[in-house]
């Protein structure tokens, strides 16, 4: 009977073992690219309804008085945080000094922990009663939106989702 000493290769217990820790590290590493992705839908959805927010309360806030100049907006404070206003009158408006709490209690919303920031910078978009956006940064509703405004949101691994403001419509998608 012949006995060979110099056997070489691998076991099959090795072979799964190696499969087995290749799986666990492919599922972490998809769980952490989907949940960065999953944060900015959220992240753009949750300012798309507060954009919405802000201007159907513009809308129903004046119907009852035609002369009314309330304003409704949102403030961009900085890349990642932004906050919702209304002054009751757009000559004497000052957004930083008028928030109003979002539902839910929340002031200020701040993107920095699901890792999002609107490319955009500092903007104030406020609305009229007709439900038409202004980019004044008073919100006196002297500058209404020229052309169509596209606020780009984006994540820590550099994915985008853009929302799109068309200007007289008001139109948020």
């Amino acid at each position: 009977m012949k006995t060979y000493s110099n056997r070489s290769g691998f076991t099959l217990i090795e072979v799964i073992a190696i499969l087995v820790i290749m799986v666990i590290i492919s599922a972490v590493a998809l769980t952490r690219l989907t949940s960065s992705q999953n944060n900015l839908i959220a992240a753009t959805d949750t300012l798309t309804s507060h954009l919405r927010l802000a201007q159907a309360r513009a809308m129903s806030t004046s119907a009852d008085n035609i002369s009314a100049l309330s304003v409704w907006g949102v403030r961009f404070v900085s890349a990642t945080q932004y906050h919702l206003f209304y002054c009751a009158d757009a000559n004497a408006c000052a957004p930083a000094a008028n928030q109003t709490a979002f539902p839910g209690g929340s002031i200020i919303m701040d993107l920095t922990k699901q890792g999002v920031q609107v490319t955009n910078g500092a903007l104030v978009l406020s609305f009229d009663r007709f439900g038409t956006p202004y980019t004044d940064a008073l919100a006196t509703l002297t500058t209404p939106l020229a052309s169509q405004l596209t606020l780009t949101l984006k994540d820590n691994n550099g994915n985008t989702r853009t929302i799109n403001i068309t200007p007289q419509t008001g139109m948020i998608k």
